[in-house]
């Protein structure tokens, strides 16, 4: 006897169960009310003109005893939850018997589900083919991260619909674009840094050329252009300050511009 608080396991009458479904031999002692909740296939059976609304007992030819067990586990209120053996043939009992709620408990388990770009393929195909718009937007968006030529060689390339293909391949342009964006800014603020820092060392480079020509100075050039030129009349003085300026101004052609060579 089925005894409250129980998981229970259908197998003889419970609690006013009020039909039977027959499974591979196996009865499933059920409600009618819980089951047209869940089911408007089932509400029908138990409510129109079909031989079913009379009938004590209703066989479901085709159907896994085990799995239709584990369906009713989970739309009554049991603590039985969706998970990784049971989601799949979950999701085809849904669709046949128009189980709105039961798919969008599958759904949301596999929201939380962690996937890799190469699996985030896979759940699209699902996700599509079972209607499930959350999950489809959450694949798009992990699947962008893999290329197009792994794309092209997964297995199930091929049943990705064209709308899914259409949005991974649009997300994987805007993820290349922002990823060439924020290399450019990048560059652009190391060229910066490097910029800054040759502006002070020509400085301070001007600065000690200055007290070595003017001991007793306290003065020395602080506009750029001043540093400059004083630089440059020292290098046309000293071979070794010409030397350094020359190696120095090749440094920064490469920085700037690295197509050229070293």
């Amino acid at each position: 006897m089925q005894t409250r608080g129980s998981e229970p396991d259908f197998s003889e009458p419970w609690h006013l169960s009020d039909v039977v479904l027959v499974v591979e031999e196996k009865r499933f002692h059920v409600h009618k009310g819980t089951l047209s909740m869940w089911s408007p296939v089932f509400e029908k059976m138990f409510s129109s003109e079909f031989r079913e609304k009379s009938s004590s007992e209703i066989p479901l030819p085709g159907k896994k005893a085990s799995e239709i067990r584990e369906m009713l586990l989970v739309v009554y209120p049991t603590s039985k939850s969706i998970n990784e053996a049971n989601f799949h043939f979950l999701l085809v009992l849904a669709r046949e018997y128009q189980m709105e709620q039961l798919t969008e408990r599958c759904e949301r388990y596999l929201l939380q589900r962690e996937k890799t770009p190469h699996q985030a393929i896979d759940f699209l195909v699902l996700a599509n083919d079972f209607r499930m718009e959350e999950l489809c937007k959450q694949c798009v968006e992990i699947a962008k991260h893999i290329s197009i030529a792994e794309l092209r060689r997964h297995e199930k390339y091929a049943l990705v619909a064209p709308e899914d293909g259409k949005k991974v391949a649009e997300r994987r342009v805007e993820l290349l674009e922002n990823k060439v964006l924020g290399g450019e800014q990048k560059v652009n603020s190391v060229r910066k840094e490097v910029q800054d820092a040759s502006v002070w060392a020509l400085r301070e480079v001007a600065k000690v050329l200055y007290h070595k020509k003017n001991p007793e100075g306290r003065i020395y050039p602080r506009a750029l252009n001043d540093c400059v030129k004083l630089v440059e009349e020292v290098a046309q003085e000293s071979d070794e300050m010409n030397v350094f300026l020359q190696l120095l101004q090749q440094r920064l052609r490469n920085i700037y511009d690295p197509s050229r060579t070293v």
